[in-house]
């Protein structure tokens, strides 16, 4: 890029052109009144620090609270367990009384073939896909 420059100034200053002085001031104008890409501007500035500003608010008053919270809450006070009350052997399964479980067993009717349902799938599938994909281009 540095050699194509340099042959553009060359081509540049080896031109003899006479710009009128009306023209010099309309181009002068004109380069006064356009914004150089990239720059910010004291509109994008301010934004940019009120943005800062309200996210440090917001993280202060969310610490705050959390410390306030922490507090005023009541420190559990231990309760101790006397020796003498503790199980010295475990519960067996026989201790619990088991009830079976009351099923309800039918067998699965199906209004369709199963290839249909997979089909089915496959095409909501493909749907849900294209509709991410078509979110992540608009938001990218």
């Amino acid at each position: 890029m540095d050699e194509f420059e340099k042959r553009l100034k060359q081509d540049a200053n080896a031109l003899e052109a006479e710009v009128s002085p009306q023209l010099r001031a309309r181009i002068d104008a004109s380069l006064r009144g356009t914004e150089r890409p990239g720059a910010v501007g004291p509109e994008k500035r301010s934004a940019s620090r009120l943005w800062l500003a309200s996210s440090l608010t917001g993280l202060a008053a969310t610490i705050a609270v959390i410390a306030l919270v922490n507090m005023n809450r009541p420190d559990p006070a231990p309760v101790a367990t006397p020796v003498a009350e503790l199980p010295t052997v475990p519960a067996s399964p026989l201790d619990f009384p088991l009830f079976p479980p009351d099923l309800d067993i039918q067998s699965a009717e199906f209004a369709s073939p199963l290839e249909e349902e997979l089909l089915k799938l496959q095409a909501d599938i493909e749907k849900a896909r294209n509709s991410v994909r078509e979110d992540i281009d608009f938001t990218f």
